[in-house]
């Protein structure tokens, strides 16, 4: 009960963050680069498209998927919260489980930026948006080979649905395999910056996020097998399979227990930091 206490202790200050308004700016940014560009395909084929076909844009597009990770990690930048009253409470309730808290906090607070996203690609499509277990036909016809659609496709990157998802998964099941996919991500991106910041500082934490994340969609976009060593290339699914059904590159089971055990490797790393954090210098720091 302790642990839930701390880490919904910690979800609320999340919430009230000031910095929550960069969450706003990005669902604009959506708005425009993603969300408008499908209406116009809309108007253009004269077909509706899924109500939840938005929200599987926005994390499985190879360039959307960055500017939600880009998000949240400005969202977490000042979490762990490591000041003279947090450190107190660290010492009531044991190293191990305040660390195992903020675990806790990191993944809640994941879950509710997939959840913001959700609710917002279904608003912002309505009323052209219609409810099932199937992909619209203006989203596989923007995927065709005419010059119409790739040039539309060239000059609206964040616009469309990857063929190999449609191919390979119902729309239901995208979005679920999806979202757990990205909550994993997410999860480990928060480790990764929180360990970091409580080892070092926080300017670190968030350089080494943002350098993993480059990496990994540097490499995942010049194509190179040595991209599944980062957790980028796991967590967009539509790298996992060719355009054509069954067409296996990397197995989404193996992403989701990659996705687990680098979860379990950073959870280990934040537990031995946290053990060995002086901590009567750990509420002067930054």
């Amino acid at each position: 009960m302790k642990r839930f206490n701390i880490a919904f202790s910690e979800y609320v200050k999340w919430l009230k963050n000031d910095k929550q308004i960069i969450m706003l700016f990005t669902l604009i940014c959506l708005d425009m680069f993603t969300v408008s560009p499908i209406k116009e395909y809309i108007a253009m084929f004269g077909e509706p498209v899924n109500m939840i076909e938005p929200y599987i844009t926005f994390i499985t597009n190879i360039f959307c998927v960055p500017v939600i990770t880009l998000t949240f990690a400005v969202l977490m930048i000042d979490f762990p919260d490591i000041s003279a009253n947090a450190t107190f409470v660290l010492i009531r309730t044991g190293r191990a489980r305040w660390y195992r808290s903020q675990v806790g906090f990191a993944a809640m607070a994941a879950v509710t930026t997939l959840a913001a996203l959700f609710v917002f690609g279904i608003v912002a499509i309505q009323p052209q948006g219609f409810v099932g277990n199937v992909w619209s036909n203006s989203a596989k016809l923007i995927n065709a080979q005419t010059m119409d659609a790739v040039f539309f496709r060239s000059t609206n990157p964040l616009s469309y649905l990857d063929l190999s998802v449609m191919t390979n998964f119902s729309v239901a099941g995208a979005a679920a395999i999806c979202s757990l996919l990205t909550v994993l991500h997410l999860t480990f991106c928060a480790q990764l910056q929180m360990t970091l910041a409580l080892r070092f500082n926080r300017a670190v934490g968030l350089a080494a996020n943002l350098l993993t994340l480059g990496a990994g969609m540097a490499l995942q976009i010049i194509g190179l097998k040595i991209s599944l060593l980062f957790p980028f290339a796991h967590a967009t699914a539509g790298y996992h399979y060719g355009e054509l059904f069954n067409e296996v590159i990397f197995p989404i089971r193996g992403s989701v227990m990659y996705l687990i055990a680098a979860n379990a490797l950073m959870y280990l790393a934040g537990t031995c930091v946290i053990r060995r954090k002086n901590l009567s210098l750990m509420s002067k720091e930054d």
